[in-house]
């Protein structure tokens, strides 16, 4: 088949890798046993958003379930968008008829609730939809209408999307250089916003343009870039839609080994993840074509066929074309002429119809071929000339590149021959000027070996004045170098040191205990083997935090931790944290609560602000002895902050101690009152995660008696303030 181009419907925000991604599904799904009615629809809706890239048939689950608490009869933006997502789902899994069914009633309830956002994503899944099923014309006209919406409403989010689309289009349809420009605009954005996903759906389909015009090593260049930013943000389908691409590139190029190898590694992927059959056959249909090139006839008609049923099942023109082209090749090449022909006339009458010249230009090669062999000279002349004149039509932008190129060769020539001309006429001036002037010839010689001397002495002076300059450059550059690999050495030490220290005990420890319960079994009765385990189990769970914590404090010291604040419900956040801790503080007996009103927002980063209660509260249960209590309690500082506690009952800190948990180049080492160990990393994390959310952090402690740990955090303004 043809390399593939993707396009980007709905957006669920920025991908940052797929194990973050799996992570906020999984708290996400942990949340839906405490909600019901409207706010169970929201974290339906959000999970059916998360999975879209990654499972669209989870989406499609999730987006049904909404609908379900919804009803029927409910018209509002939560069933609107609901539909909007099953729709897409269907339009990712290549099931385009229901798709649609979904996205008609939910662009028409867009549009009666005047939501710009939906009436967007509406039109663009619709016009994936026509795209998919072949009517270029209609797809291209509600990706402009979504652009005209997105423009008027200020979105320029979907601004950007709209303008991929487009540029799909048009590269789809042959305005390469067009589609190109369209492209690049959107590429600007989403790696201005850090959108990976989106950014590599882009680089894929300029490697598409790239492909098409020949070009391969520049379009493999560009595909393998596409296929790291899949394999950073878990998105399956565009990794199976890449791995095509580079099948098709090494297919084109006659390495049909290599071409086997990428198709593989899609069956490989269908193993593992739920990959819809439209895109297994988007690889099949690809398969066939190759075995066809290494004349394996057999294998080429069983995966043509098997692709062929899926595309006319989701109505995928496109693809039939593709498929139908394989089994009149293949026809051709077993003497079964006649239905070679059926075949060919088929996929010329469609590819003509719907516009795509490339197909077209195969179809009347291919019964141009068929008629020949038939003896139907006359009419397999007449298919031949169609395939020039399409082939002609596609390579007119490389001739015109050509013409240019030959002009410019032409000019050159002529300025050649005119400064020769030039050359020969200062010649004889010059003869007739030796003859009548011998001396002004030698005071001219005279002058113009002063002018080159002073001349290079200018040169010289100002090489060296730039030669100082670079020197003085490189010297900076250097001790910047140095003084970075000081800092990089310094952090360095402080993980051997930690990694030595803290970790390599408690691993060791593991290894000796299993040792001992694999081994000698019959040595521990039942009890003394679920107070091992469980012992091991708490064991494995500080040493795991702190692995945690040591990976999170290496990126800050990289520097490449990404801030992105956003609104932020406290409450939820604090209660989520305070339920991951219930099991420790009930070993403790410890009493932990908290006071935190629902209407409580703050704008900051979620995952440095769940870090930060997480790592208090761990150190709080950690330095708190049996039976003591830790409350939770968030107040108003001003008009633009909140401030959040952590009390404890605990043993508290010694005074000196205070300014050195706080101290990133003192790392303080402590047990807690069940010989928990403690880094101190914990509290440098909360130090600088606070810090860049423009908060401050305190520690207010009594020996014995107990400490408090507080930190602020900025009010949400909404924007109407």
């Amino acid at each position: 088949m043809r390399h593939i181009l993707l396009l980007v419907i709905l957006l669920t925000g920025v991908f940052h890798n797929a194990q973050s991604e799996k992570s906020k599904i999984d708290s996400l799904e942990a949340l839906v046993p405490q909600f019901e009615g409207a706010e169970l629809v929201d974290v339906y809706l959000t999970l059916a958003e998360e999975y879209m890239y990654v499972v669209p048939v989870k989406s499609i689950e999730y987006a049904e379930r909404s609908l379900v608490i919804l009803g029927d009869s409910v018209q509002n933006d939560q069933s609107c968008y609901a539909n909007l997502l099953i729709g897409t789902g269907y339009i990712f899994t290549g099931e385009f008829q229901k798709g649609k069914k979904h996205l008609t009633p939910g662009l028409e309830l867009a549009r009666k609730l005047n939501n710009q956002k939906y009436i967007s994503i509406g039109l663009s899944s619709l016009a994936a939809y026509h795209m998919n099923t072949g009517d270029y014309e209609e797809a291209l006209s509600l990706f402009k209408q979504t652009l005209q919406v997105a423009t008027e409403a200020g979105l320029p989010g979907w601004k950007a999307r709209a303008k991929f689309n487009i540029g799909s289009i048009l590269t789809n349809k042959g305005d390469r250089a067009g589609g190109l420009q369209n492209m690049i605009e959107a590429l600007k954005y989403f790696e201005s916003t850090d959108n990976v996903s989106v950014a590599a759906r882009i680089l894929n389909n300029i490697a598409v343009n790239y492909h098409s015009w020949k070009e391969y090593d520049l379009a493999l260049e560009y595909y393998r870039k596409t296929l790291r930013k899949h394999e950073l943000s878990g998105d399956i389908l565009g990794k199976v839609v890449v791995l095509n691409n580079i099948a098709e590139i090494y297919k084109d190029k006659s390495q049909y080994k290599m071409a086997f190898k990428y198709y593989n590694q899609i069956f490989e992927l269908a193993k593992t993840n739920e990959i819809s059959e439209f895109y297994l056959a988007v690889g099949k249909v690809g398969y066939a074509e190759t075995y066809s090139k290494v004349e394996k006839l057999d294998s080429a008609r069983r995966y043509a066929n098997e692709s062929l049923e899926v595309f006319q099942s989701a109505e995928m023109e496109e693809g039939v074309i593709n498929a139908k082209l394989i089994l009149g090749y293949v026809d051709m090449k077993e003497g079964k002429l006649r239905n070679a022909r059926k075949h060919a006339e088929y996929c010329i009458e469609k590819s003509v119809q719907v516009g795509l010249k490339e197909l077209s230009l195969k179809a009347y090669l291919l019964q141009a071929q068929i008629l020949e062999r038939m003896n139907l000279y006359a009419e397999s002349l007449k298919n031949y000339k169609s395939y020039v004149a399409i082939s002609d039509s596609l390579s007119k932008e490389n001739q015109a590149h050509q013409l240019a190129l030959h002009r410019a060769e032409l000019d050159i020539a002529d300025k050649e021959n005119e400064i020769a001309l030039l050359q020969k006429n200062n010649e004889i001036k010059d003869l007739q000027l030796i003859k009548q002037k011998s001396q002004a010839r030698t005071l001219i010689v005279a002058i113009a070996l002063l002018v080159i001397v002073i001349a290079l002495s200018l040169v010289y002076n100002g090489s060296r004045k730039k030669a100082n300059l670079l020197l003085q450059q490189k010297n900076e550059q250097i001790l910047s170098q140095h003084e970075e690999l000081i800092r990089v050495n310094q952090t360095k030490d402080r993980f051997l040191s930690i990694i030595g220290h803290d970790l390599r005990n408690p691993i060791g420890a593991f290894k000796d205990m299993i040792s001992q319960l694999a081994e000698f079994p019959d040595m521990f009765t039942e009890e003394l083997r679920t107070q091992i385990l469980e012992e091991l189990r708490d064991e494995a769970e500080g040493t795991y935090f702190l692995l945690d914590n040591l990976l999170l404090w290496a990126k800050t010291q990289k520097e490449s931790i990404q801030f992105k604040p956003e609104k932020l419900k406290l409450s939820l956040i604090i209660k989520n944290n305070i339920i991951l801790n219930t099991r420790i503080a009930e070993q403790k007996s410890i009493d932990l609560s908290s006071e935190v009103s629902d209407r409580v927002f703050v704008f900051a980063d979620q995952n440095m602000v769940d870090l930060i209660i997480r790592n208090l509260l761990s150190n709080a249960l950690k330095f708190t002895p049996k039976e003591g209590k830790i409350w939770v309690r968030v107040q108003q500082k001003d008009d633009d902050f909140y401030e959040v506690s952590i009390t404890d009952t605990g043993v508290g800190i010694k005074k000196d101690d205070i300014p050195r948990i706080l101290d990133g180049n003192d790392l303080l080492s402590t047990y807690g009152t069940n010989n928990e160990k403690g880094s101190g990393l914990g509290l440098i994390l909360c130090k600088e995660f606070v810090e860049i959310n423009g908060g401050n952090i305190q520690v207010q402690s009594v020996v014995e008696k107990g400490s408090r740990f507080s930190f602020t955090l900025k009010k949400y303004q909404s924007p109407q303030a």
